[in-house]
């Protein structure tokens, strides 16, 4: 696990990631060290995907020239920043990095501030699936009647633009007419992204190696935003964790749900019990699914925090570290040690 703010924070023993993650223990994800460095700007972390870093630079806040945005300004910064930055893609373990050309005049000029409600950057795998260096670099412009894709491939170094009027034929979906985005929470599954959609029940698709959008119903009852996350079932079948909370309990007894998507249906599999007494859905990365949590080994002990982590394959449910304190929110980072990882760049 990769925190943004804080140490690296690996596995800690007897969790059967414990060995792996021990020659990461000091390790520097920054990256901040071999990239190139300019006078007033300093790189961030954006994304993590199969041991690739993408990173952003940004301008140095200035004490004197620091003031708060609200409302519409948070987005013109962000879209004004969005077009000035430059992004790097990165291999922490090997010290490789690449600098992405700036994006084509005539691509910005698609996407215009009055419709757009939110911009998003991500890594994504290479168009070349047989190609272990080939990665793409992927930016979401999510507007009200439509979505924008400017892809990034390693293969040929340029920038290439796809439109989806009303998100895409087979995910036709209504307009946006207020100023909120229309998904998030976007997951990795089965070559897919997968997000939230607010406004539907339903998951909006993005299928990397066709490029088209599509929708996957969610079950009936509703789907906090942070309640669920979307992971791999056998035989490519589409797989889900919901948490649950017994509000009526004195015990805060916490649990988690595994369904299955079989011809279109969820079916519920199974019922996870959770020795915690407060659970929040991290992510999955390597196979698991983290959770910050506060827990108790016996009735007498005050809570403690730290994380747990429940294997996808076998449910079956560890301590994957236990903290002193409460930490900033993180990225996680899955991956072999650094004498068994292959370059990625």
């Amino acid at each position: 696990m990769l925190q943004l703010h804080e140490p690296f924070v690996p596995a800690q023993p007897p969790h059967p990631s414990a060995a792996a993650a021990r020659p990461f223990a000091g390790f520097d994800f920054s990256c901040t060290s071999f990239l190139p460095s300019t006078a007033g700007r300093s790189w961030s972390p954006i994304n993590f995907l199969h041991g690739r870093a993408l990173l952003a630079s940004a301008p140095v806040n200035e004490e004197s020239g620091k003031r708060i945005l609200v409302g519409s300004e948070v987005c013109d910064s962000h879209y004004c920043h969005f077009f000035t930055r430059e992004l790097a893609v990165c291999d922490p373990v090997h010290r490789r990095y690449i600098l992405l050309p700036a994006f084509p005049g005539d691509m910005k000029a698609l996407v215009r501030r009055p419709d757009l409600l939110k911009l998003e950057t991500f890594l994504a795998p290479g168009d070349d699936a047989e190609d272990p260096v080939s990665f793409r670099v992927i930016c979401l412009a999510q507007c009200r009647m439509n979505l924008l894709l400017l892809v990034f491939s390693s293969l040929d170094g340029q920038w290439h633009v796809l439109t989806y009027d009303r998100w895409g034929a087979q995910a036709t979906c209504p307009p946006l007419l207020n100023s909120e985005s229309g998904f998030c929470n976007r997951q990795f599954v089965h070559g897919c992204f997968y997000w939230h959609l607010h406004f539907r029940n339903e998951l909006l698709v993005l299928d990397v190696r066709t490029m088209e959008f599509s929708t996957v119903n969610l079950p009936p009852e509703r789907r906090d935003l942070n309640s669920f996350v979307i992971v791999e079932a056998a035989e490519w079948m589409l797989g889900m964790l919901t948490k649950g909370y017994d509000e009526e309990s004195e015990n805060d007894r916490y649990w988690l749900t595994y369904s299955i998507l079989r011809n279109n249906q969820w079916h519920s599999e199974k019922g996870i019990p959770l020795p915690v007494k407060r659970a929040i859905l991290v992510g999955v990365a390597g196979g698991f699914l983290l959770m910050e949590a506060l827990y108790t080994t016996s009735s007498q002990e005050n809570l403690k925090f730290g994380y747990f982590s429940v294997a996808v394959k076998t449910l079956q449910v560890e301590l994957f570290a236990a903290l002193s304190k409460p930490i900033l929110p993180g990225q996680l980072y899955a991956g072999f040690p650094p004498s068994l990882c292959a370059p990625t760049i």
